[in-house]
């Protein structure tokens, strides 16, 4: 018999082996119906002839097979294992009686009696978009959760919080006419992609024909923006994000709009790692956050197809329950008519979605299959922290000093500065309300980074223009006279950062009253102050002071609570008290562990006064994991 063909479709193969001799005609008009978009088509009668031909496709190469039963019974267990072989379909009339046998192997997807739905609509299910394995990973952070809700909030992780903010703050950042000017300009100055030519094509039609209603097409679509903005997503490349802020809005419009209406569920094949598949082992019951735009199906044996077969990887098959009614979830769509792959049945998750790990179980052929359910952060063990943390960042009116303070809350210092400059350069000359507090951010920095000198010079720019425009009384006086008191402080100019921090007091306490938070936070600075000039119980005082204030104004779980507990234990730590002190480091730990990013100063900080007590004690062996740990941390920042 010879074969048909279409024409041959991103190396998806569709291998027909029937007996046609009793109704060929049936089988050729079936074929003659086949769109010129589905995949390469090949048919054969013959059992040799069709593995000799499986068997000479290369490793790129994938075959949806469909047999009837008595071939299929023949050829199946000879070429199930094959790498090339995606799916398995049978074609009878009977499909009770033949269902059972055709069970026992992993790829086999059905039994179909209709030749017209074998001929286009399961093949093209399989016109797959081109993904390797390192373009289709995602990374995700994990949430503890509790029904106690003080207990939940302060088991939160930090990393989960911060990129959940940074998401938000990305995607309401104003829209500008220079955004995708500037996209381009940065996509073009990337040098270390192959094939330049084709590259800088794409980037061309993008410059020529984007659209904000094209944002879901251009995402799924093969090309240099899925990729980009992947890999960026999975290493929180800060620079790249920015880029494709514009883009990361128009998505989100284009899933609302589109939101998908009716609770169901959805799948997702992947590998993963042995250790990321035992974090979710080790997290049944908790919550999930996915970072990055999540790409399912509706159809489970197209999820199937992307478990993977990767040395090294487990093959993992998400299930997904969502509830598109449930209030506060980020949008999901089915983009079936808005992708360049619609054959898919896609239904894409905003980045930042949240779900809870219901189970996870090896199923069948070593898949491991992992439950989801679809969540919002409107979660109690979320609401109280988030929409403190909100609250914080909607008080600058600046998208870019936004993001930078963001950053710099995150210990991204560096990343922060740049965003700091940037708004700077755009401020006119005249400005006498935004400038100052760039100056005044860009000297915390400097602060973080040990350049005393160059935070001064920023600092008292700032605090001289805020003099020459503001009342004496004015906060934002206050603000800039703590940080310089903290670069005197960093000098041993401890008199000198003193005098300066009960200036800053007295401002704040005129404006806010004793129990505001700038007050505790300067109670904290004179104590550490205090605790330098051996003034101990005036120190603990001063801490204590603070941690009271903190207590009426912060959610639990605040990273300012382990500022309180490091700094009380480094006045016991003076004192000679090791086991108060110890006690005092672990809280502050448990504490900055959960609400702060695991490569934060804090973290390291504390890693090392507990590490510098195990010294003092004449315990070098104990000591040298937690320096190790801090020296880590840093190395990383």
């Amino acid at each position: 018999m010879q074969s048909y063909s279409t024409a041959i479709n991103n190396n998806v193969n569709t291998i027909w082996l029937l007996d046609i001799s009793s109704n060929s005609q049936n089988i050729l008009d079936a074929l003659e119906q086949i769109p010129s978009s589905i995949n390469h088509i090949k048919t054969f009668e013959n059992i040799i002839g069709c593995e000799q031909f499986i068997r000479s496709l290369s490793d790129d190469d994938c075959i949806v097979f469909i047999a009837d039963v008595p071939l299929g019974q023949q050829i199946i267990p000879r070429i199930h294992q094959l790498q090339q072989v995606l799916a398995i379909y049978i074609y009878s009339t009977e499909i009770q009686s033949n269902e059972s046998w055709f069970r026992q192997f992993r790829k086999f997807r059905g039994i179909c009696s209709q030749l017209n739905q074998l001929a286009t609509s399961i093949p093209s299910r399989y016109r797959r978009r081109p993904r390797r394995e390192t373009d289709d990973l995602f990374s995700f952070d994990i949430l503890s959760t509790d029904d106690n809700q003080e207990k939940s909030t302060a088991e939160l992780d930090g990393h989960f919080i911060h990129s959940q903010l940074l998401i938000e703050a990305l995607q309401k950042m104003k829209s500008t006419s220079t955004a995708i000017e500037e996209f381009i300009r940065f996509c073009q100055d990337q040098k270390d992609i192959k094939d330049q030519n084709c590259y800088l094509k794409l980037v061309h039609e993008f410059q020529n024909e984007y659209s904000s209603d094209k944002s879901v097409w251009w995402y799924t679509r093969d090309s240099f923006v899925y990729r980009m903005l992947n890999k960026a997503l999975r290493v929180q490349n800060i620079d790249v994000l920015f880029v494709f802020r514009f883009f990361l809005r128009d998505i989100a419009q284009q899933l609302k709009e589109n939101q998908w209406s009716s609770p169901g569920y959805v799948y997702r094949g992947q590998s993963l790692s042995k250790y990321e598949l035992k974090r979710l082992q080790q997290s049944v019951g908790k919550l999930v956050s996915i970072n990055s735009l999540l790409s399912t199906t509706r159809y489970r044996d197209v999820a199937e197809v992307y478990v993977g077969n990767t040395e090294g990887l487990e093959k993992v098959l998400f299930i997904i329950y969502v509830n598109p009614l449930i209030d506060g979830i980020k949008p999901f769509a089915d983009i079936t008519f808005l992708s360049d792959f619609p054959q898919e049945g896609e239904i894409l998750f905003m980045l930042g979605s949240i779900f809870q790990i219901e189970s996870v179980q090896i199923g069948e052929y070593r898949v491991w299959l992992i439950e989801l359910k679809l969540c919002s952060d409107h979660d109690e063990a979320l609401k109280t922290i988030f929409n403190y943390l909100r609250r914080e960042s909607s008080r600058c009116e600046l998208d870019l000093l936004a993001l930078g303070n963001l950053l710099h809350d995150m210990g991204k210092f560096e990343d922060s500065k740049n965003y700091y400059n940037r708004c700077l350069k755009l401020l006119p000359p005249n400005d006498h309300v935004w400038k100052p507090y760039c100056y005044y951010l860009l000297g915390l920095v400097a602060t973080e980074n040990g350049d005393d000198k160059c935070a001064l010079d920023l600092l008292s720019k700032s605090l001289n223009i805020r003099r020459q425009t503001l009342k004496s009384s004015d906060p934002s006086i206050a603000d800039t006279l703590t940080a310089i008191a903290r670069v005197h402080y960093n000098s041993c100019n401890f008199g000198q950062a003193l005098q300066l921090y009960r200036e800053a007091l007295a401002i704040f306490q005129q404006a806010f009253g004793d129990d505001d938070l700038t007050s505790a936070m300067t109670y904290t600075n004179i104590g550490v102050v205090c605790k330098e000039q051996k003034l101990y119980f005036d120190a603990l005082n001063y801490h204590e002071k603070a941690r009271e204030i903190r207590l009426k104004n912060l959610p639990p779980g605040h990273f300012r609570f382990g500022t309180s507990w490091n700094n009380m234990g480094e006045v016991y730590q003076r004192l000679g008290e090791y086991g108060t002190a110890l006690k005092y480091y672990k809280r502050a730990l448990e504490i900055y562990k959960r609400s702060l990013p695991p490569e934060h100063i804090e973290i390291a900080i504390v890693l090392v006064n507990k590490g510098s007590i195990k010294e003092e004690k004449v315990d070098l062996r104990t000591a040298l994991p937690f320096y190790k740990q801090a020296l880590n941390i840093c190395l990383r920042m």
